[in-house]
């Protein structure tokens, strides 16, 4: 029995137009599942009607995951089992009104919404292009579940533009999708359906709130330049869309247009500007992102530690056949990889070079206490694992470290948030080395401040009375005392941080990844 589906955006119906098509069969045993909500049998469903709804994102999930298999290898399992839920018009008790303008994963299922402004019902799980995002976080996390809490810029910003990504490679694992994209832009040199990410919420945002950050959508197709995340502005849901900010979603658009850059070169390379020639890059580039993602170290620094990895990768698959196309996507972007220095030693260690096996790694004691004193880190434990990607005889070691947060609101006092600091250790000689750069304390501290404050001026971390910055912030960090008061403006944003006791200690904690298109 067919249905009906939109195979990109409600709003990019005058490019790929609804259609009629078989259902996808449900997935293969022993494969990352979904759970799904009782539904009538499949049939050619109104728009209008919630069984459309049910089937529209059921096809859409699993096409994103079809798609993801073809460049990434069979998904066996999400980050926390076999299944996660595909929820439609979900109820949290704290998404309501315009908030319901939204979407979001948190690491249980991937959660819709919907929201009537009094004559039109937005429903976002109506989107493949929302859809298919909120499973790539799933996607991500299930490879570097890690990454799900890290309190670096760059990381989160990484896993928001991974979900564009993850949806702009779901529409082009289309046949119809690359023969209309490619009539638009037959180099993909033009702003178009595909690089264009979740229009139709964009459109609810804008006629709700007017022209606020989320209210046109994101593009990989873009020109925005890389900074040092805690040399741009904050961000807030006012902030017009052209303004780059470090908020995780506006800044993802730098690492999404250097992903698609390298679409762009990788496919002008194969000289044959056919459909099948697009789907062959796509898979291409999907691949080299996934590669580079299992083994990336997750640095401050992490779109660059990213491109270096996809450039190894590279390296490794194709024989350097995108190097060049690859570093120049990046750079036109800011983003100078450099990738080289990424396993150059830089530093003699104590004790000999770490042992490498295929699935494990051992580094001395000797070598581990002398990278201690190095970064600062006393009695810190390592998480040890190869990085084959990344040469023979490498090893991460990979500590996190505790960044007190008290000094930036009084209700944070006694809260603290642990950031990795990754060192790659291989060889110089008969003993260990330090590969690239070492860790610094006072960076990483600074990292996280710029992304706590970024959390408190949008009103996403769950906290406990009124905002009041500390007499040291008052006097030091007067952006955080903005953004304290902005927290308190914020009080009924929905919240994407708690504090929560971790082995006797407050841990600020993400629960969700939010779409961008909400307050």
């Amino acid at each position: 029995m067919t249905i009906n589906f939109i195979p990109n955006d409600p709003n990019a119906v005058t490019d790929m137009q609804q259609r009629q098509q078989d259902a996808r069969p449900d997935r293969p045993a022993g494969r990352a599942n979904f759970n799904y909500e009782a539904h009538a049998a499949e049939a050619p469903f109104g728009v209008n009607q919630r069984d459309f709804l049910f089937w529209q994102s059921r096809e859409a999930a699993l096409a994103a995951v079809e798609a993801w298999e073809t460049y990434a290898g069979n998904l066996a399992r999400w980050s926390q089992g076999p299944r996660i839920d595909i929820s439609l018009t979900y109820n949290d008790g704290e998404t309501v009104g315009p908030r319901r303008l939204n979407a979001y994963y948190d690491t249980q299922g991937v959660r819709f919404f919907d929201f009537n402004d009094g004559t039109t019902t937005t429903f976002s799980a109506a989107s493949t292009d929302t859809v298919s995002h909120e499973v790539g976080h799933a996607l991500l996390d299930s490879q570097r579940p890690e990454l799900f809490n890290s309190p670096l810029p760059e990381v989160g910003a990484f896993h928001e533009a991974f979900g564009d990504v993850v949806a702009l490679l779901t529409a082009l694992s289309d046949q119809a999708t690359r023969i209309k994209l490619l009539e638009i832009t037959p180099d993909l040199s033009l702003p178009n359906f595909v690089e264009a990410s979740s229009e139709y919420l964009s459109a609810a945002i804008l006629k709700q709130f007017g022209n606020v950050n989320p209210s046109k959508p994101r593009r990989a197709l873009n020109t925005f330049k890389w900074q040092l995340p805690s040399t741009l502005p904050a961000g807030k849901f006012e902030d017009p869309p052209e303004l780059l900010t470090r908020e995780s979603h506006n800044f993802s658009r730098v690492f999404t247009g250097a992903f698609y850059d390298t679409l762009r070169g990788v496919f002008a390379a194969s000289g044959a500007g056919s459909e099948a020639a697009l789907l062959t890059a796509a898979q291409t580039c999907g691949r080299l992102l996934v590669e580079a993602v299992r083994q990336t170290p997750e640095t401050a620094r992490y779109f660059q530690s990213v491109g270096r990895a996809m450039v190894k990768a590279d390296g490794q698959i194709n024989n350097g056949a995108n190097r060049e196309i690859i570093g120049k996507a990046f750079s036109d972007h800011d983003i100078m990889l450099g990738s080289a220095a990424m396993t150059a030693p830089t530093a003699a260690l104590a004790g000999p070079p770490p042992k490498i096996l295929k699935a494990s790694a051992t580094i001395a004691p000797s070598t581990l206490s002398d990278l201690r004193e190095r970064i600062g880190a006393k009695g810190a434990r390592f998480a040890i694992r190869p990085l084959a990607m990344l040469g023979e005889g490498v090893a991460e070691a990979v500590h996190r470290r505790e960044v007190p947060l008290g000094d930036i609101d009084t209700r944070l006092r006694g809260v603290v948030a642990f950031a990795a600091e990754p060192v790659l250790i291989g060889r110089s000689g008969a003993r260990a080395a330090v590969l690239g750069a070492l860790p610094e304390h006072n960076r990483t501290e600074d990292e996280v401040g710029a992304f706590v404050e970024t959390l408190l001026r949008n009103g996403r971390i769950e906290l406990d009375g009124k905002p009041k910055a500390t007499a040291k912030t008052a006097k030091k960090k007067k952006g955080l005392v903005a953004a304290a008061a902005a927290d308190d403006a914020s009080s009924n944003n929905v919240r994407t941080h708690v504090i929560r006791t971790v082995g006797g200690k407050r841990v600020l904690t993400r629960i969700r990844f939010l779409c961008g298109c909400c307050i």
